[in-house]
């Protein structure tokens, strides 16, 4: 019975499509297509096969939710990760700093420094509904020096966690000499390793681009 009704849709008379239809149909198949590894056990497969169309596509949507799913949670999980490698190694960038100490080292209110965060001004991240601040970035009279330009260098939508990549990472100076952008501020902002810095974070924002 099943393998007539096959053969019945088989039969049927090829449908002309108009040409939305045949992108749209391009777009359905591209998805089946995806779908295909969830059927590599040939029992899986088979039992696929002999469903009607409306059983079949109720499966396949489940399928395509539970892979949203599970995508979701592997991009949740790494930003945690990252967050968590951050936290576990703050004495390395000097400790960290609450908004209210922020805002002291500034003179401004913590609604400012909020302001500043928003407009990427500032590197910091939410913990416990508030943020903290890698302290590196502030001396006793303010900002680090520096630290203004090299942040304005960032693409705007740049997340705080790659802009601290790049602030930590190595760049030769010449003659053996190698210091992250971090370490060029904290060394008084030299006119000629700062263009180096500076560079790398614009650099950093044109390949995030492309």
């Amino acid at each position: 019975m099943k393998k007539n009704i096959t053969l019945e849709r088989e039969s049927r008379p090829a449908v002309k499509l108009t040409e939305h239809q045949q992108n749209l149909l391009k777009r359905i198949n591209n998805l089946a297509v995806s779908l295909m590894p969830e059927f590599e056990d040939r029992n899986q497969a088979i039992n696929a096969l002999t469903m009607d169309d409306s059983s079949l596509m109720q499966l396949l949507c489940s399928i395509l939710m539970e892979q949203k799913t599970r995508k979701s949670d592997y991009a949740v999980r790494q930003r945690r990760e990252n967050l968590e490698d951050f936290y576990m190694s703050p004495e390395e960038l000097g400790g960290v700093l609450k908004i209210t100490d922020v805002a002291d080292i500034l003179g401004i209110s913590r609604q400012s420094v909020k302001v500043c965060v928003n407009n990427n001004q500032l590197i910091a991240f939410k913990q416990n509904e508030d943020f903290i601040f890698p302290a590196f970035q502030f001396t006793d009279s303010g900002l680090l020096h520096g630290f203004e330009e090299v942040m304005a260098a960032f693409d705007k939508d740049t997340h705080p966690m790659l802009r601290l990549g790049v602030l930590k990472a190595p760049i030769s100076l010449g003659e053996g000499v190698v210091k992250n952008p971090i370490q060029i501020m904290q060394d008084g902002a030299k006119p000629n390793e700062m263009i180096l810095a500076i560079r790398a974070a614009n650099q950093f924002g044109s390949h995030i681009a492309s």
